[in-house]
């Protein structure tokens, strides 16, 4: 069996954990590094970071080595060997749960005052000066604008966006200060799960574990959030 093959066993085997590898291995089948029956190790050419899955001390062992001691971002499916994770690259984890649209047909969008559109890249500063004070910074923003971000706008005012992290995660949710409680966060959240359904991809996000009004709006967009804990790696 090819690597590439063995890789996508080992990953419908794991179910919604695991979801982000699979939207990897789809995306560059070139990203394996170890296939085994108990384990499998990708690295993410956009991001940089490394995504190890292991079911066994063997798996572990021979995936774990690969991992250079340098890399500043990796995640963690299983928490039993997050220690030896955490030490191999000096960093600590952080958990996070996953959550995963399962419904066979996109979801539909509410009523709601307001035009979606798709971002250009004369919004990245201001962008930028909303979100990057919690991840990232201008450059990263603009990858994420070339990537395809969703924009919510009051007129002409930009009242939220969305986007897609560079590993493939729905993300970077921000609804401006003024336009809060009027529902565009719910409106954002499923228009991009729209947009990753029809280009083919997996629509999954990432929570960290006590983000609880994150979590609410996964599950009141409809998606499912998989009980079993990742952890990121990162400075």
């Amino acid at each position: 069996m090819k690597e590439v093959e063995m890789a996508a066993d080992y990953l419908a085997r794991q179910g919604l954990r695991c979801v982000d590898m699979l939207e990897l291995l789809r995306r560059d089948g070139g990203a394996v590094r170890y296939a085994g029956d108990e384990g499998m190790l990708l690295w993410d050419k956009e991001s940089g970071a490394w995504f190890l899955s292991a079911q066994s001390e063997e798996a572990l062992g021979r995936a774990l080595p690969l991992i250079p001691p340098e890399a500043r971002l990796a995640t963690c499916h299983e928490d039993w060997y997050l220690p030896q994770l955490e030490a191999r690259l000096g960093l600590k984890g952080r958990a996070f749960f996953q959550s995963v649209w399962t419904k066979p047909q996109p979801p539909e969008l509410p009523p709601f005052q307001g035009v979606l559109r798709r971002l250009g890249p004369e919004w990245a500063e201001t962008v930028a000066e909303a979100y990057c004070q919690t991840f990232g910074d201008i450059d990263y923003i603009r990858g994420a604008i070339d990537r395809g971000m969703l924009g919510i706008f009051d007129g002409e005012e930009l009242a939220g966006f969305i986007g897609v992290h560079d590993e493939g995660s729905l993300g970077m949710l921000e609804v401006l200060t003024p336009y809060r409680r009027r529902g565009y966060g719910l409106v954002l959240q499923l228009a991009i799960i729209r947009a990753a359904l029809a280009e083919g991809r997996y629509a999954y996000g990432q929570v960290a574990e006590h983000n609880a009004a994150s979590l609410a709006l996964q599950q009141k967009a409809g998606m499912t959030v998989c009980p079993e804990k990742i952890y990121w790696l990162m400075e």
